[in-house]
């Protein structure tokens, strides 16, 4: 069946890229999700830990369990609110700042590798067709949403 070897490869895909972006964050000590709560915390400054844990899927606990391993990696700083000495605001120190740029110049260097050979139009072409299939996935995961709802009698 075609569609089960395409998606096969997508998945290699994933799987390859993900494991040299690896061999690169571990030379910060860092694991994905540590990464990933990293750039949440620059895409949204304002959040607390709460709803970063909602975010990531993670409980409380586990949340400030990462936090407290990137602190320690001094990728990141707590400062208490000006408003409210009980809570704090979670900020990225700059060496998690010079991480997350090389982590994305490293990025970049590997999409280009990735697509070497491919002309403009066949990049075009692929984009077009991962949009399809991004797509049907939007649209599954909807109708999945619905049906847990349905059967929880929302």
């Amino acid at each position: 069946m075609i569609e089960r070897e395409v998606a096969m490869q997508l998945k290699g895909v994933h799987q390859r890229v993900k494991q040299i972006m690896q061999y690169k964050i571990s030379e910060y000590g860092l694991r994905f999700g540590q990464l990933h709560l990293l750039m949440l915390i620059e895409k949204y400054p304002d959040a607390n830990q709460k709803d970063l844990a909602k975010e990531m899927r993670f409980t409380e606990g586990a949340m400030s369990g990462m936090v407290k391993q990137l602190i320690e990696l001094k990728m990141l700083e707590q400062i208490p609110l000006e408003l409210d000495m009980r809570y704090n605001r979670l900020v990225i120190t700059e060496k998690g700042q010079a991480m997350i740029v090389d982590y994305q110049d490293e990025l970049l260097i590997i999409y280009r590798d990735l697509f070497a050979g491919f002309t403009n139009h066949e990049l075009e072409n692929l984009n077009r067709y991962l949009t399809i299939i991004n797509n049907n996935l939007d649209d599954m995961n909807e109708f999945n949403n619905k049906q847990n709802l349905k059967e929880k009698g929302v």
